[in-house]
Parts: structure tokens; C-alpha cells; sequence
């Protein structure tokens, strides 16, 4: 049966501001990227601490929005997606307006703590996507939002170097305008699309990320496809730590050459999430789309640990280029298949809990691929990565023949 939501046109705008949503946040987060380790410099005496700094600022934030993620998902359950989501833009707004107006380095971290105890604005708006589509249309519209978010990724480094020519703070004055135009825009036209009838009571013990997390794991419907997540959150994170380092030191690869490469992530993202993965769904279906991806990815990190004996400036365009696809389509597929899995009451705290273990990952993965870098050799942080996916792909294989996740897609659907 065709829910009504599904088809009213107030439901098609709210579609198109979570798209505009996802492409501002996108926006907002890269275009301050090249004028980053300026800002920062000018608050830290020893220089070569620089990177340490920045790599600190990335932990503040992730930190916070471990804990943050979580609280918000359930809200979202609770009181609706609108309000959370509107929340999360203006702490964003309010974070890039403190950082842009520094004084202190303090007052760099406490921009980057206010935006991670907000951030929830992805996991509201993945929330409020599957309160409005249909469970066999999700995968596509995943696959749509993170085309939207890979656009953002291209567009935003050129903008805030323009930004740049202005001042080093312009660049985060603009983000934090359109991200404040964006919550203007919500406040005044987004209709709340959690209905009342599936909202669900919260106890303070619930509001805890590590019981919230912990509980998310108690539901077979959707533990592997967590720990799947997970598996491949952790390579992904620690591929985009050291790749730059990678090909310095292998390639003599220059800041051109490498953002070259993330380009071409940036492009196969729009290409195969926002064209080509409908019809990739409708012929393989989300759980083999999910497999292809994790398989992709696998053996881009194979090709990626191979530079150090084939140094290769093709094989890192090749590599590279099928890792963006198969993280593209495992993500959007893998999100589809988890919010089939979590029902209509479980959407918000199930997108937070999801949030939150990305989060801890990108605390977590940097550490660890730095280590694995300096003190067993280069390729050491794709082979980790690539046995991850491996028992990535092996979770997600359990969890998609077991009968939990087909029982409750046949129920969804």
C-alpha cells in the first residue's frame, strides 16, 4: 500500500532541502579545508606542531559528536526530525562563526566542540529520508544524497580558495551565512515527517551513547550491518589519513597531483550514486550492490598497498577511482538496507548510533594508521584495511542471509 506521505508534494520540497542540506553541510566542511593550517598557525609558536594541532581539532570534533550523535538520534525519535535537524544546522552556523573569529586557539576548539555537540544534522536527515520514501526507493535516494555530498566535496576546496582571497576568516564567515540561510529556510518551510504515531519515550539512560550503542547491538535485524560499517569506516579513514603521505613518498606526488586524485573520487561519486546506482539496484538488488562495493574497495586497497614495489601513477588513478565507487555504493546501499532493518520508530536513534561508531572511527583510525605507517612500513595500513573489508564483507554476508533481515524487509515492504 502507497503511504500518502510517499506522494505529497510538501514531502517532494522537503526532499529538496535535505539535498541542499547535504550538498551546504558538504560545502561548509571543505571549503575551510584550504586555509585551515594557515588559521591555525597563527595561534601555535612551534610551527612544527602545526599538523598535530589540526589533527587534535579533528579528534575535539569527532569526540563530541560520538557522545552527541546518539542523544540526537533518539531525540529526533522522540520529538520529530525537524527540530534536531534545524538544531544541528545552527550549531554548525554558530561553530564556523566562533572558529572564523579565533582571537585564541581555545576559541578554535570551542567553535570545533560546538559543531560536534550538534552534529546530528546528517543522521536527522538520513532519518527523515526514510520517513518519506518508500523502503524499495531508498537505496536510490541514499545513493542521490551522497552524490549531493561528493558535489559539495569538488565545489568547496575552489570556493573557499576564492573565499581565501578575501581573508583567511572569509571562508568560514561564508560557510557559517549559508549554513544560517539553510536554517532559516527549514525553520520557516520543513515539515516534520516523523509522525506521531511512531514516536517512542526516552528514559534518561537511553540519552548514554555507550548504552544506546550497546543497545543497538543487541538488535539482530541490524548487528552485522553495523559491524560491516564499521570495518569499512575504519580503512576508509585511515586510506584518507596516510594517501597523500603515500604518494609523496612514492610518486614525489605534489599538493596538484594528489588533489587531482580527490577530484576524480569527487566525480566517480556523482556519477555512480547519482546516475548510475537506481539502476545498479534494480538489477542486483541493495544486498548484492552492498557486496560489489565492499568488493571494489578491497581490491582498491590490494592495488593501493602495491605502490611501494609498482610505483605507479595509474594504478593510484585506478585504485582510487574504484574505491570512490565502491565506497559510494556500499555506503548508500548499506544505509538502505540498515534503515529497512531498523523500522519507523528506531529511524533517528539508529542513524545517531550509526553516526556516532563512524565518529569513534575517525577517532580512532587516524592513531592507528599513522602507527602502522611509521613503524611497519608503508603499505601497512591498505593490508589492514583490506583484511577489514574482507571480515567486512563476510559480517555482511551473515546478517543478509539470516532470516531476521528478510522477515523485516518483508515487513517494510
Amino acid at each position: 500500500m502507497t503511504d500518502p506521505q510517499h506522494t505529497s508534494p510538501r514531502h517532494r520540497h522537503a526532499l529538496l532541502f535535505l539535498f541542499i542540506s547535504a550538498f551546504l553541510g558538504s560545502l561548509g566542511f571543505t571549503l575551510v579545508a584550504p586555509v585551515l593550517p594557515f588559521l591555525v598557525s597563527r595561534y601555535i609558536t612551534d610551527q612544527n606542531q602545526l599538523a598535530v594541532t589540526i589533527g587534535w581539532l579533528t579528534i575535539s570534533y569527532s569526540l563530541c559528536s560520538f557522545f552527541a550523535a546518539p542523544v540526537l538520534g533518539a531525540l529526533s525519535d522522540r520529538y520529530g526530525r525537524r527540530p534536531v535537524l534545524l538544531l544541528s544546522l545552527l550549531g554548525s552556523a554558530i561553530g564556523y562563526l566562533i572558529f572564523g573569529w579565533g582571537g585564541a586557539l581555545w576559541v578554535l576548539f570551542l567553535g570545533r566542540i560546538i559543531d560536534g555537540l550538534t552534529a546530528g544534522n546528517f543522521s536527522a536527515i538520513f532519518g527523515y529520508l526514510a520517513d518519506v520514501t518508500k523502503p524499495e526507493e531508498r537505496g536510490k535516494y541514499f545513493g542521490i544524497m551522497g552524490a549531493v555530498f561528493g558535489s559539495g566535496f569538488i565545489i568547496g576546496p575552489a570556493v573557499g580558495g576564492l573565499a581565501s582571497h578575501i581573508s583567511l576568516e572569509a571562508p568560514f564567515y561564508l560557510a557559517a551565512a549559508v549554513t544560517f540561510l539553510n536554517v532559516l529556510w527549514g525553520f520557516f518551510f520543513l515539515p516534520e515527517s516523523h509522525r506521531k504515531e511512531h514516536r517512542v519515550d526516552i528514559h534518561f539512560k537511553q540519552l548514554n551513547p555507550f548504552t544506546q550503542i550497546a543497545g543497538l547491538f543487541q538488535i539482530p535485524s541490524i548487528r552485522m550491518l553495523l559491524i560491516a560499517g564499521v570495518l569499512f569506516m575504519i580503512p576508509f579513514v585511515m586510506m584518507q589519513t596516510t594517501f597523500a603521505v603515500l604518494v609523496k613518498d612514492t610518486l614525489h606526488w605534489g599538493p596538484d597531483q594528489t588533489s587531482l586524485a580527490f577530484v576524480m573520487v569527487g566525480i566517480s561519486d556523482i556519477v555512480v550514486q547519482g546516475l548510475l546506482l537506481g539502476l545498479m539496484i534494480r538489477l542486483m538488488g541493495e544486498s548484492g550492490v552492498a557486496l560489489l562495493g565492499l568488493t571494489l574497495s578491497l581490491l582498491s586497497l590490494v592495488g593501493i598497498a602495491l605502490l611501494p614495489w609498482y610505483p605507479s601513477g595509474w594504478l593510484v588513478y585506478v585504485s582510487i577511482t574504484a574505491f570512490a565507487i565502491g565506497e559510494g555504493v556500499f555506503g548508500a546501499s548499506l544505509g538502505s538496507l540498515t534503515s529497512k532493518a531498523a523500522g519507523p520508530t528506531a529511524q533517528g536513534r539508529v542513524q545517531g548510533g550509526s553516526q556516532a561508531l563512524n565518529a569513534l572511527s575517525q577517532v580512532v583510525s587516524p592513531g592507528l594508521a599513522g602507527q602502522l605507517y611509521s613503524r611497519v612500513g608503508h603499505s601497512a595500513p591498505y593490508w589492514t584495511g583490506a583484511v577489514m573489508v574482507l571480515l567486512g564483507a563476510l559480517a555482511l554476508g551473515t546478517q543478509l542471509g539470516s532470516k531476521t533481515l528478510v522477515q523485516t524487509e518483508a515487513s517494510e515492504t
